[in-house]
């Protein structure tokens, strides 16, 4: 029986990784779509800017989650090509779709309610899509640079992790995994800004100023629609 070696090990590892994330980015257009559907329910007779966010996230939702069955599709068969121009066009569409809700969620606060619940609760999955949408965001400007290091070039990663930098035996030769990506990304959304992974290149740093962004603004519009309660 063949044993399997390290460069076989970090294949398998970058394989389940990458179909991860392209299920996390699915997992996004569900909450997207739930999250248009739940806004809908805020109001039966919205605002003409209400309507406008809401048609442009009818259209971006859908495309996004077809776009995430093509770039799995390619994944599947191999089609490295492919598969990487499908990715970005997902990504960027549910870029798109979470910017557009949380405008939509803005412009929804400040017009008529009549079933406020739904905001909140359009709130909450707007969060929870941030994290999603910014997962997938860290992996694609991070993990080919880690697979480009792991081959031997000598360039630096987007993110360093504290495992890249410790001394443990064990965690030679580490790589960052699905798990890494999303505890990044949950952490910036809660803790507003990098903890203990640094961004070391612009993308990332940008995707993280406008994901701390993201969730300062739910975060205020929870407590706004909380304080309205209130009174």
């Amino acid at each position: 029986m063949a044993i399997p070696t390290h460069s076989d090990t970090h294949d398998e590892t970058r394989c389940s990784t990458t179909g991860a994330i392209v299920i996390t980015l699915g997992v996004a257009a569900c909450l997207d779509i739930a999250t248009s559907t739940a806004l809908s329910l805020t109001d039966h007779q919205p605002s003409l800017s209400v309507v406008m966010f809401r048609i442009a996230d009818a259209y971006a939702s859908p495309i996004a989650l077809l776009t995430t069955f093509i770039a799995a599709f390619f994944w599947l068969t191999k089609s490295q090509k492919s598969f990487k121009l499908f990715f970005n066009i997902t990504l960027w569409l549910s870029m798109i779709a979470l910017l557009d809700n949380l405008v939509g969620l803005i412009v929804c606060l400040f017009d008529k309610q009549d079933n406020p619940e739904y905001l909140l609760l359009s709130a909450c999955l707007v969060y929870l899509e941030n994290v999603a949408v910014f997962a997938a965001y860290y992996w694609r400007f991070d993990h080919p640079l880690q697979i480009r290091i792991a081959a031997g070039e000598k360039i630096h990663p987007g993110i360093v992790f504290p495992h890249n930098t410790s001394g443990f035996q064990s965690l030679v030769g580490w790589r960052p995994k699905y798990v890494d990506y999303l505890f990044l990304s949950f952490n910036t959304a809660s803790t507003f800004g990098p903890t203990l992974p640094v961004p070391l290149r612009n993308p990332v740093q940008l995707g993280m100023m406008l994901q701390v962004t993201i969730a300062m603004a739910v975060l205020i519009m929870l407590a706004a629609r909380a304080i309205g309660l209130i009174n």
